[in-house]
């Protein structure tokens, strides 16, 4: 094993199988001991070479591992997160961190008494089309942004109807899906949120087992000004998309089934502008590649920075407060 490598362990392996592969191919991480409440997952520890263990306590307790990514079901991320940070264990996690603002009151105090590295797993913005996004943004080429709007459309009902996310104690479409456009718009305008109005509703899962609105839509003043509206629709029927529309002063940007138009005048005579962008099947991949770098090299994690983490929660528990309150609420950071 290299200098300066980290130890690390992954809890979780449906989207942790993923983080498991990045860690045990990565120069600077040694993969140590993977966790997963099904037994007959234990192969792919096998396949990992490392360790196995059905409870999580076992490997947030083995005082060789440095870093620990957290990719249970989210009813547990809050209690993993918090072993962890009294382990003095470096965390990457999976979105949300938590579900309520007790949980995130804890998990912020905590880490700020801290030196531990701390992320969740944007992986959006590393994906080819919002880069071009925030480059034609960059350049200028819609001038002054005044509106955004995102919709998470998840396409994947089955899921809430049949796997774990129905079956918890408590799901949030916004924490669990769009969370995503929030982190997105943050990063997009370069502000962040300052209060926000929600509604929703449950239509698609009526008379199933499903308990929780599947359709929800948070209005957000940013503090730059900026306006945006975010929707977690999980009841769509189509594939699995991200939608964005970014209105500036110069300019439109829309984005639609992978697909980015470019409107630069108000007449219906003039074409929009078909912008390209090139594949890139790894995007998945650099934020824990690019967050193992920063803790070994000790320097900033610069993706995404903590208190944008923090951001993107808040205003998720405060959309999810907003639709109890029916009213507009401010984002409190």
């Amino acid at each position: 094993m290299k200098k300066n490598s980290l130890k690390t362990g992954v809890i979780g392996l449906g989207i942790g199988n993923l983080h498991a592969k990045i860690m045990s191919k990565h120069p600077k991480s040694k993969l140590i001991y993977v966790c997963d409440k099904k037994k007959n997952l234990s192969f792919l520890a096998k396949k990992l070479g490392c360790k196995f263990s059905t409870n999580a306590n076992n490997l947030i307790e083995d005082k060789s591992i440095d870093l620990v990514s957290i990719a249970s079901y989210d009813n547990y991320h809050f209690q993993h997160a918090i072993k962890c940070i009294a382990k003095n264990k470096h965390i990457f996690i999976e979105k949300p961190f938590c579900q309520n603002f007790s949980q995130y009151k804890k998990i912020k105090k905590l880490l700020n008494r801290s030196k531990l590295y701390f992320s969740t797993n944007f992986v959006l913005r590393n994906h080819p089309k919002f880069k071009k996004i925030k480059e034609i943004i960059e350049r200028k080429r819609i001038g002054e942004i005044y509106h955004i709007e995102g919709d998470y459309n998840y396409g994947r009902i089955q899921k809430l109807l049949n796997g774990w996310r129905g079956k918890i104690p408590f799901y949030s479409v916004t924490q669990g899906g769009g969370i995503h456009v929030i982190d997105l718009m943050i990063w997009l305008t370069k502000s962040l949120p300052k209060d926000v109005f929600a509604l929703g509703n449950r239509i698609s899962t009526l008379n199933t087992k499903f308990k929780y609105m599947d359709n929800v839509t948070g209005l957000i003043n940013f503090e730059n000004g900026v306006t945006g509206k975010v929707s977690s629709n999980f009841g769509a029927v189509m594939p699995h998309d991200h939608q964005m529309r970014i209105f500036g002063t110069k300019g439109s940007v829309s984005l639609s089934h992978n697909e980015i138009s470019l409107f630069t005048s108000r007449s219906p005579s003039k074409k929009k502008i078909k912008i390209k962008f090139k594949k890139d099947n790894f995007y998945k991949v650099k934020i824990l590649d690019n967050f193992i770098n920063s803790i070994t090299a000790k320097k900033k994690f610069n993706l995404i920075s903590k208190h944008e983490v923090f951001a993107s929660m808040a205003t998720c528990l405060t959309i999810d407060k907003s639709l109890k309150s029916k009213k507009r609420e401010k984002v409190k950071i």
